[in-house]
């Protein structure tokens, strides 16, 4: 029997020009939303123009080696939200709001849909991937990097939808693997 959840899981992911929400902009967002059966059934990926008077550390933008340039064509951070909303939340089932540690995306996020003027749609349950491995692991931290390599053989390329795809490949293989199918 396939495993079934009971409802759709909405894995998100950002890349930013630093680590704090109040002071650094979200400049991607990639998010892969799984059916109940956990297959895909949809995407998004922008960038994101920095807010004025963000903060933008170099550290950061050579993680994602996204440069100043390809963020001088990208949209408000208006514009993705909208488009974000209406992609995953505009139906009455709000998806449960997953990640690669989280709270980190969804802090950024939830910024985000401050700065556009939208009301943070999702619940304050959210589930965080990397606590199911590390759980699996023994507490052994693990970085999402060494997964990636470990479970699925690939690179982290840290580009916003390449590293949403990464998690919900191993949240998948992790709840095939332990949750019963019913």
């Amino acid at each position: 029997m396939r495993l079934q959840l009971r409802r759709r899981v909405l894995i998100v992911d950002v890349e930013t020009t630093g680590l704090d929400p109040v002071r650094h902009a979200c400049i991607e967002v990639g998010a892969v939303l799984l059916k109940e059966d956990l297959t895909i059934l949809e995407e998004f990926s922008s960038l994101v123009a920095p807010w004025e008077g963000a903060e933008v550390s170099d550290d950061a933008l050579g993680v994602s080696k996204i440069s100043l340039q390809e963020l001088g064509q990208a949209r408000d951070i208006a514009e993705v939200i909208r488009e974000f909303h209406e992609c995953f939340c505009s139906d009455n089932s709000t998806p449960l709001l997953a990640g690669w540690n989280v709270w980190f995306d969804a802090a950024f996020l939830r910024k985000g849909y401050q700065r556009a003027g939208f009301v943070w749609p999702f619940s304050h349950r959210m589930l965080d991937v990397q606590s199911i491995v590390l759980f699996f692991a023994r507490l052994h931290a693990i970085s999402q990097e060494q997964v990636i390599e470990s479970y699925l053989g690939e690179k982290q390329r840290h580009r916003a939808l390449n590293d949403a795809r990464h998690t919900a490949q191993v949240f998948r293989i992790f709840a095939e693997k332990y949750l019963p199918a019913i």
